[in-house]
Parts: structure tokens; sequence; C-alpha cells
């Protein structure tokens, strides 16, 4: 099929070469190939979490995380950044199953420990879900009064004359009054592993450590098992954060639930998807071509490879997309206006790596753009260069955050996102 762009008018009235039309279906549009085939637009969300229309089924993932859920557990949602974790959380927030609360608060910035559990606690006040609980149980609802009395500020309105009380202590209480009959009540914390970082940062590693284990006294209290359940996720890998300040036991009640890039198919599909919404496709040549050239297909890069073709498609005044056109879109994913989708990949590193380590870790990434690989010589004599001990450690930070991985046939470690590799050889090797 060629690929064409309409206008939505346009797209309603005509027939295009007899291979496909255009119409409204549930207020949206869809593409209907004559080959029984269709492809329904899905709008383009770069940079943020998808949502409603802009999200892509992840029915595997979701089924996991629900699966886990009925087992009465609590989860570690684990992968790299960009992924797609938070917008499985806010889905499955927006749309739960039956009998299913969440609560979703991000923590990225806080630095405290009771700040963390105030976040928590205010989230939950503001929640559909505790709406949705006080309608099964007025023993929560009459409870929450006597709660508020101890509460500071409400909604952001500071009350005169109290003191800051324990939010931990006020969000168990608060906990305990939900009754498992009422639904299952899940809390989705966002960027954990940021959070213990900041603590680390502001307070040092033995308040960190206090804060982990304090959160492992709560999913454990009397007044949350079996009745609440929590899942932890971030954009920095949690195992090596823990592990910086604590055992790996404060942890390991925490059931992994992995989210893995997009089969090839899937990413095929979704890429279709985000092109149709400016009446655009590809063939399944060059469908099978972007897909072989992005390797790694998470739902960031995709988005990013559809607006680039956009892009060349309308410079090209509407020539077909075909390999050429996937060439030079590639080419120019890694433009300098594209930063501030890829700077973070590497401004973070100076949060998680200081002086030495930092230094090591630059030299790995460099070495691994220009060289396309690298082997554990190779990291050893850049290990020793910068007298970095917990090599270990910073190899499983990189890998779980999606830099690099290591491919056992080859024994060697390779850059997990080929655009990335692209942006680090042309950026930031110069």
């Amino acid at each position: 099929m060629m690929a064409i762009r309409m206008t939505a008018l346009a797209a309603m009235k005509a027939v295009f070469d007899n291979k496909y039309f255009v119409k409204n279906f549930d207020n949206r549009f869809i593409v209907i190939i004559f080959d029984n085939k269709f492809i329904v637009k899905m709008r383009n969300s770069l940079g943020n979490p998808a949502r409603g229309e802009a999200f892509y089924p992840r029915i595997k993932e979701i089924a996991r995380i629900y699966r886990v859920l009925r087992s009465g557990v609590s989860i570690y949602l684990s992968a790299p950044r960009r992924v797609g974790k938070t917008s499985i959380l806010r889905h499955i927030e927006e749309q739960p199953e039956e009998n299913f609360y969440f609560v979703y608060v991000i923590t990225e910035s806080i630095d405290d420990s009771n700040d963390f559990f105030k976040a928590i606690f205010d989230a939950l006040l503001k929640s559909d879900a505790i709406v949705g609980i006080f309608k099964l149980s007025q023993y929560l609802s009459e409870g929450l009064e006597a709660v508020l009395a101890r509460v500071k500020k409400v909604y952001n309105v500071e009350l005169q004359g109290r003191e800051e009380p324990d939010y931990f202590e006020l969000l168990i209480e608060v906990l305990g009054k939900v009754k498992k009959e009422v639904g299952s009540l899940v809390i989705q914390i966002d960027e954990f592993p940021q959070t213990i970082q900041n603590i680390v940062a502001k307070s040092g590693v033995e308040v960190a450590e206090k804060f982990i284990q304090r959160n492992r006294e709560l999913r454990h209290h009397d007044n949350v098992t079996g009745n609440i359940q929590f899942i932890y996720t971030g954009s920095l890998s949690l195992f090596p954060i823990v592990e910086q300040v604590t055992q790996l036991t404060a942890i390991n009640d925490l059931r992994t639930v992995e989210v893995s890039g997009l089969t090839e198919n899937e990413g095929k599909d979704f890429l279709q998807k985000l092109l149709a919404e400016e009446g655009l496709s590809l063939k399944e040549e060059e469908l099978t071509y972007v897909m072989a050239k992005l390797k790694w297909l998470i739902p960031f890069h995709l988005q990013l490879i559809a607006q680039e073709l956009i892009e060349v498609f309308e410079a090209n005044n509407g020539v077909e997309l075909d390999k050429n056109a996937v060439d030079k879109a590639f080419d120019q994913v890694v433009h300098v206006r594209n930063r501030p989708q890829f700077e973070p990949y590497f401004s973070r590193l100076t949060s998680l790596f200081k002086d030495e380590e930092y230094a090591f870790v630059m030299d790995v990434l460099k070495h691994v753009a220009l060289n396309n690989t690298i082997d554990e010589n190779e990291l050893n004599d850049y290990a020793v260069k910068h007298n970095v001990v917990e090599k270990q450690r910073v190899k499983n930070v990189l890998e779980g955050d999606g830099y690099l991985y290591y491919s056992q046939q080859d024994t060697v470690y390779y850059y997990t996102s080929p655009i990335l590799q692209m942006w680090c050889k042309q950026h930031i090797c110069r």
C-alpha cells in the first residue's frame, strides 16, 4: 500500500486506487485495507506517559500484574526507563478490573521519609479509589474524621496550631480501616528508587536504610497485610540502589514483574497506528526494515521514529515512504532538536555515579558507541584506570537501566538501543 496522507474530511469521502478507504468508527478514524486488515490510529504521546487513546495495550504485562496481585504479594515493576512502566500504572489505575482500587503517587523529587509517607497519605485521600471505598465502607468514612483531626494541612490548606504529624503512623491508621470485603487497594509508587537516592544524597546511608526498612515494616504491618498491596517502580533499577544502602533482604518480599520491549509484530502494529494518526502507513518490507534497525522495540523509540518518518514524508512532498526514507528518518532522529529526549539518559548518570565511577561509566559508554562492543578485558582496563572497585555493581546499573546488554554468544557488551548509541557517538563522543 502506498503511503498517502489525507485530511480527515477528504479521508471520509475518498477511495484511493481501490486499495483502502477511511471511515469514522468509535469517534476515531480507522484505515480499512481491503485484504481484511485495518489500522486504528493512535496519538503520539512522545515524552509523556501514554493515556487513553495513546496507550498501546500491554496485555501480557497487565495480566502478570493482576496475577501477582491476586496472590496477595506486592510488586516491583522492573524495566529500564522509557519502556512504558508509568503508562501501564496509569492505565490500570484509570481502568481497573472489578474489585480493584489503585492509587498512583510519584515521589521523584521527595528526599525525606515523612514527606514520602505524607505524599502517599495525600494521594490516598484525593484518589477516586478512596471515593469508591467510602461508598462501600461507612466504617472507613467515620474513622477518617479522627485521623484528619491530627493533620496539619488538608488539600493544601494550612490548619493553624497543629504540629506536623508522623505520616507513617497516620497512613497505617487509615489503611487499617480499609476492609478486605470492599476490594483490593493497591498503592502504586513511581520513582521509588530515585527517592532512595535523594535521601542518600541529603541525609546519608543510615537514614536511607531506615527509610527502606520502614517501607518493609509498612508492607508487613497487621493493618496492611492481607488488605493492601504496593507496586514500586522507577526509571532507576531498584536492586543496585538498595544494595548501596542495605541488604536485598529488605525488599525480598516484593515479586518482580518485568516489562520488556514489544515483540516485532507488536512493534509493527504500534508504528502503523502512530503513522495512521497522520494518514500514513508503511509497507511490510519497510516495517520489517525499521524493526531491524531499532532492535530494541520500546514505545519511546517507536514514537521517535514515527515522528521522524512523518517529517521525512512532509519534506519529500508526499513521496512514498521507502527504505531511503527510513534511513533518512534514522539520521534525523539524532538531530540536536531531539536533545530533550536523549540528554536525560546521560545527565542522570551524574546522580548515579560520582567522581571516578562516573568517569569509568562515560569511558565505557563512549567506547561502545565508537567500537560497537566492549569485552571484559577492556572493561577491566577502564576500571583499573579509574580505580573503580565495585565494577560489578556499576555493570548491573548499566544493564538494569537499559544502557548496555551482555551477549552470551559473543561475550561482549552492546548498546541496548542503536539510536542511543548513535546519539552518544554524534553528541557525547565529540
